[in-house]
């Protein structure tokens, strides 16, 4: 190390002694040890000039348990060989499928992934991985650190990598029969599928006030200009509408934190129940009391018929973490001045308060056929009226022995 960090200092000293001493032997080991740190040090200055380091994960988006293949790969895009080089890319802890080069790092729930080689001119060296997550969520992979230097070994150069990629594991999903829901209407939630509502989303028209509508159906500023109260006329509609409600409060205080596998039962839940309602033509969407990661953006998924509208419903659920930014009742009461009649309501939940049934029970006596999908150990003591109340608690966890046995049914 001192002579790497003084080889320029050292290489003077022993010339000086070479020629007092007059010995040309001394004189030539000199030369060379000058040549010799010259050459490595701007070896190791350009070392890492065009090389390039890639994650290349072709399908970044699974279900829990799922492998996903991944592939790093080097490239050294000039002539200057690089005769070592090493790099360390941080990924997420018990994710990658490669233990004989995962290391300790400095940060939390996270590991060093190494690899090491050295490049010719314009080579390039892949290593085929594979990724796989046991719980849903939202992985990061990087940065990388890159290390190479001269081939003496005398100088070394790194670099750091910020590109990042993402992986998303969506949550484990079931059919409605494991969950041992009904076949037929699971949440009583229709008839036939010819029934006409109004979309309160598509204003088409307004008409003179009727006594019974109701006060949200009232076009003000049009009232002013009419002198008279004018109602609002809304296009009628015979699509299906569902929201899955999610709340991800898992303990009776938040300063208590929560409980992981709760939470990810709550969601593997809603999730299944999102997949029935988009299989069965309904237009879904998805509201939560928790929040996207590192924002303060509140958990929603309009209600629609897209076709990446159930995509976008896991990815939803595959991210929200159990920081509640409001409580659900508020959120509902929220989504509630938009649902057209008749519009299904499904709140999955490991817990109940008053506010929370005070608040379905509304939606529920707005004409909503409303359902709870309940986690919580035992039955909720608060009044939900006729609302129907389904524990999911003892199957859930018996699904989830069953697939961690290797015998549970498939996503």
């Amino acid at each position: 190390m001192w002579l790497r960090n003084n080889w320029l200092q050292f290489t003077l000293i022993l010339a000086v002694v070479a020629i007092i001493a007059g010995s040309t032997p001394l004189i030539g080991l000199t030369v060379f040890l000058f040549v010799a740190g010259m050459l490595a040090r701007t070896w190791s200055r350009h070392v890492l000039d065009q090389v390039r380091y890639q994650r290349i994960i072709p399908e970044n988006r699974a279900f829990a348990g799922e492998k996903l293949s991944m592939t790093l790969r080097l490239a050294n895009d000039k002539l200057l060989p690089v005769p070592w080089i090493e790099v360390k890319d941080m990924v997420p802890e018990g994710a990658v499928v490669d233990e004989q080069h995962l290391s300790q790092a400095g940060s939390p729930n996270y590991l060093y992934l190494s690899r090491s080689t050295h490049l010719s001119w314009y080579e390039r060296v892949s290593w085929p991985l594979e990724f796989q997550a046991m719980r849903r969520g939202y992985y990061r992979l990087g940065p990388a650190y890159i290390q190479s230097g001269d081939m003496f070994g005398f100088f070394s150069a790194e670099r750091q990598e910020e590109k990042h990629d993402s992986v998303i594991i969506y949550p484990a999903l079931y059919t409605l029969p494991e969950l041992g829901l009904p076949a037929e209407r699971p949440f009583g939630e229709k008839k036939g599928r010819e029934r006409i509502f109004e979309d309160p989303g598509r204003i088409v028209g307004l008409r003179d006030y009727r006594p019974g509508d109701p006060m949200r159906r009232i076009d003000w500023k049009a009232s002013a200009r009419h002198q008279s109260l004018q109602s609002k006329v809304y296009e009628p509609s015979s699509t299906l509408h569902m929201l899955v409600a999610v709340n991800v409060h898992t303990l009776a205080h938040s300063w208590e934190g929560y409980v992981p596998e709760m939470l990810d039962r709550v969601l593997s839940v809603a999730g299944s129940v999102a997949r029935y309602g988009f299989e069965a033509g309904y237009a879904i969407g998805l509201v939560a009391n928790g929040a996207y990661p590192e924002s303060d953006r509140p958990m929603r998924v309009p209600v629609g018929r897209s076709s990446d509208q159930l995509a976008r419903v896991l990815e939803a659920l595959a991210v929200v973490g159990p920081l509640t930014l409001t409580p659900l009742e508020r959120v509902l009461e929220r989504e509630a001045q938009s649902f057209p009649y008749g519009a299904t309501l499904v709140c999955v939940t490991s817990r109940m308060d008053e506010p929370l049934a005070a608040s379905l029970r509304r939606v529920a006596g707005a004409g909503h056929a409303v359902t709870v999908l309940s986690l919580a150990e035992g039955s909720f003591e608060e009044d939900l009226g006729r609302i129907r109340v389904f524990n999911l608690n003892t199957t859930v966890r018996a699904l989830e022995a069953a697939r961690a046995s290797g015998d549970g049914a498939t996503t």
